[in-house]
């Protein structure tokens, strides 16, 4: 074989220009690549569970439409060096079906070129009677999508985290951030502290609930009530069933967070006045999707949320911050906030906007992308 010394004065040529354009079912195999480099700093071919994953999560939603769908920058020579993931989610906005799309991951290969990044960011700014949002947004794309008239969605920037038993919970941080999971079981070791500190300190916040229980929700019941439980918002999802249930087809598969469970809140009459949407993973974190709540009920149904994880045997709770779930969450003992990531939202109609302003839209969890596997998985 004869080796060939490269031309390095090929290195040194500017980019090719190349077009904005929307995803194609041929293109998943290069976008899937670029997702690897990126983020799992692994530039091989990706496997064939994250092309199946990212062709069912980018082609395959009820509401698919290439307007609202996934965007990649094309060079010239036909490489993809950019792209930027969206899935399309309908909205009601005010008694109109308002087509939306939630921005996810956003990459580009910053070794080979930058434009492409630039022309994915300008092309979202909005044209249409139509709700593009966001609410994983690092520092940078927040900065980006506040330029082309983003509006922030701020109290949502922040992640509440409830313990019930605090060293097995910092046991389990310390996994994760410092020993990378490599030992999982490590909030057992931490049992006995906990149980002690729950002697010292009983739990004063667990009240009585009013004759409130909480039952298992299947998955049919959840899809009829859901757009029930969230009518009162101005701006919501339009969850029609079809859509619902492929989204949440799609969070059962993030089994790395815990097995994905639907619980209702029932009254004295056994009606559903909430729901809660969460990862179980007893012994550890539960991560909490969605709180739906009738209006006024919201601190009744956090109440026997949090109960019934402590009494399941869950260290911790973790969700995001809303503003229905405020005063609720303030009654909370053992409960702090920190900032997860930038909640935006971008529309040209103007009473969607007044809503964002008011805190008057619904979204987050399965309306988000807290629940993608490509925030946790394809290491």
């Amino acid at each position: 074989m004869t080796l060939v010394e490269p031309d390095r004065r090929a290195d040194r040529r500017p980019p090719q220009r190349g077009m904005v354009r929307p995803i194609r079912a041929s293109d998943v195999p290069a976008v899937a690549r670029l997702f690897l480099k990126v983020f799992r700093q692994a530039d091989k071919p990706a496997g064939a569970d994250l092309q199946h994953y990212l062709r069912t999560l980018l082609l395959a939603s009820p509401s698919y439409s290439e307007a609202a769908g996934t965007q990649i920058y094309e060079q010239q020579d036909g490489r993809i060096r950019s792209a930027l993931l969206a899935v399309p989610m309908r909205f009601v906005a005010y008694g109109n079906i308002v087509p939306g799309r939630l921005l996810g991951v956003f990459m580009t290969d910053a070794e080979r070129e930058a434009a492409g990044a630039a022309q994915l960011i300008l092309a979202l700014r909005p044209k249409r009677a139509d709700l593009a949002f966001c609410d994983s947004a690092s520092p940078t794309s927040s900065h980006h999508l506040l330029a082309i008239g983003g509006k922030p969605i701020t109290l949502q920037n922040l992640e509440w985290s409830r313990s019930f038993r605090p060293f097995g919970a910092l046991a389990g941080r310390f996994d994760t951030r410092v020993l990378r999971g490599k030992v999982p079981n490590l909030p057992v070791l931490a049992r006995p502290l906990d149980s002690l500190l729950r002697r010292l300190l009983p739990q004063r916040d667990i009240r009585d609930h009013g004759g409130l229980r909480v039952a298992e929700m299947p998955v049919p019941t959840f899809l009829v009530h859901a757009p029930r439980l969230i009518a009162h918002y101005a701006v919501r999802p339009l969850w029609a069933e079809e859509e619902l249930f492929w989204l949440v087809s799609l969070a059962a598969q993030n089994t790395g967070l815990g097995a994905f469970t639907i619980r209702s809140v029932l009254d004295r009459g056994s009606a559903i006045i909430g729901c809660f949407v969460y990862y179980a993973a007893p012994g550890r974190t539960a991560h909490v999707l969605n709180i739906l709540a009738l209006p006024g009920r919201e601190p009744a149904v956090l109440d026997a949320m949090f109960h019934h994880l402590d009494e399941t045997g869950h260290v911790e709770a973790r969700g995001r911050a809303q503003p229905a779930l405020m005063a609720g969450l303030s009654l909370q003992r053992w409960l702090v906030f920190r900032h997860r990531a930038f909640a935006l939202a971008l529309t040209r109609v103007p009473e969607i906007n007044d809503a964002i302003a008011r805190g008057d839209i619904y979204i987050g969890g399965l309306a988000g992308e807290d629940w993608s596997r490509l925030l946790t998985d394809f290491h």
